[in-house]
């Protein structure tokens, strides 16, 4: 079974998303490798001066690249895979390859990637001398660099060993607030606190005299609201080698994190409505509801609940119970929805504040008649979470 292109190729280029980075990781003598279990194909990065990346990328099934392999070091190379789905993280273990300049050693290392598309080991291998001993750094720098490249939310800069900006990703312009990568990229990082901050500036000049890798915290000021606050790493990469550099990269603290209150209602995989009692009109659908009840962006706010979901008796049947209560924890209702399907739905309903405000939200849970409960399992504490809250 072949994987689709985009899965490991696009995943490596993740990694070593530009020339700059492709440099220090020459300076530092390692390139990466990535393997699909799934698919049981290997793809490997190569030096090349005359791509725009830096490297080009070579792809194989499994079978073919253990040719590449003497024979008693095929089972040390599959080891490496199974200790990375196994433990997370193998050992080092050298390896001899064979290439067009004869057979060379290199030393490899693999780490289970979570949060991709698919299931995906990445490794890193360094050519070292046959009687060298093993390198036991290796895990530590495919940790260090993989947390920084696979993250889509690491806001990344690199410079090289003078410290002179080479390259920032989207993250990082967003995350300070620079609206041209020009304004920073051929600057020396110590000399543009107006762009980076004075600590952060300060940062890259204490490395460069130390040589030692250091984090830290940022505070940054924003054009609207508070400051927040960003844990940083930076990452001295063979800074003695004229393609080595420094790598910063960035996250949000998690008390710095806002969570839109659309994304959480979107998660929620049962519909949910936002609607005035009062005109009875839909003001809000999140994605099941749109999708599931039919609902198009034009008909949010000026459709009605008793336009077609429900009947009027129904919605004037819901609103005594509001209006007496202030919440209805859940009966049965037929609804009709916009594409012509008739279900039943155990539909909670509250108001969202005040009672004055005349606002509500409903939630849709399918059920099944005979036994009356919600069909969706993930559904079932949701409203009793919110029916807990006080809104008044």
């Amino acid at each position: 079974m072949s994987t689709e292109v985009n899965i490991l190729i696009r995943s490596m280029r993740q990694l070593v998303p530009n020339p700059e980075t492709s440099a220090i990781l020459t300076a530092m003598g390692v390139s990466y490798w990535a393997y699909d279990p799934v698919a049981e194909e290997l793809c490997w990065q190569r030096s090349d001066p005359t791509s725009v990346r830096g490297y080009r990328l070579a792809k194989l099934s499994i079978q073919r690249a253990l040719q590449y392999y003497i024979q008693r070091d095929r089972t040390r190379f599959l080891k490496v895979i199974s200790n990375a789905v196994e433990h997370g993280l193998s050992q080092t273990t050298r390896v001899t390859m064979k290439t067009d300049g004869g057979h060379k050693s290199y030393d490899l290392v693999a780490s289970r990637i979570s949060g991709k598309p698919a299931f995906l080991i990445i490794g890193l291998m360094k050519e070292c001398a046959p009687e060298a001993p093993v390198n036991a750094e290796l895990p530590d720098i495919l940790q260090n660099l993989s947390n920084v490249f696979i993250s889509n939310a690491s806001a990344v800069l690199i410079t090289d060993n003078k410290g002179v900006v080479q390259s920032a990703n989207r993250q990082f312009l967003k995350l300070f607030g620079i609206s041209n990568a020009k304004q920073v990229v051929g600057r020396d990082a110590r000399t543009i606190p107006n762009y980076i901050g004075k600590k952060l500036a300060g940062s890259f000049a204490e490395m460069l005299r130390s040589r030692l890798a250091s984090k830290g915290t940022l505070k940054l000021p924003q054009a609207v609201g508070d400051p927040v606050e960003v844990l940083y790493d930076l990452h001295p990469m063979a800074l003695d080698d004229p393609n080595g550099g420094i790598i910063f990269a960035g996250e949000l603290a998690a008390n710095s994190v806002e969570i839109s209150a659309n994304e959480v209602l979107d998660a929620v995989p049962t519909p949910i409505l936002v609607a005035d009692l009062d005109s009875r009109r839909i003001k809000y659908a999140n994605k099941a509801g749109r999708g599931e009840l039919g609902l198009s962006a034009k008909q949010i706010g000026t459709e009605r609940l008793s336009d077609t979901l429900m009947s009027a008796n129904d919605v004037r049947d819901l609103t005594l119970v509001l209006d007496k209560v202030g919440w209805d924890a859940g009966r049965v209702w037929q609804v009709q929805s916009h594409i012509g399907l008739k279900r039943h739905y155990r539909i909670r309903t509250c108001f969202i504040g005040k009672q004055s405000s005349r606002q509500i939200v409903l939630e849709f849970l399918p059920v099944r008649l005979e036994k009356d409960k919600p069909g969706n399992e993930k559904a079932q504490n949701f409203f009793s979470r919110l029916l807990d809250m006080s809104f008044n």
